[in-house]
């Protein structure tokens, strides 16, 4: 076998494995943010129950 295709093989394979490994980050940092913003929306869903709760009050304290 060539040797000048086998270091283009070992290249193109480096290559591959350090698109990997970058892509597996992104991914990391991806459902580090995904998880923040589950979080996030919890407590913003969790405030809006409140403050809807306060104006239900409001409006049985109305009648």
């Amino acid at each position: 076998m060539n040797p000048d295709l086998i270091q283009r093989l070992e290249r193109k394979i480096d290559q591959l494995l350090e698109r990997k490994a970058a892509l597996e980050e992104e991914c990391r940092l991806l459902r580090t943010e995904k998880s923040q913003l589950l979080e996030e929306r919890e407590g913003i869903g969790s405030e809006l129950d409140r403050i809807l709760a306060k104006l239900d009050h409001l409006d049985l304290g109305a009648s």
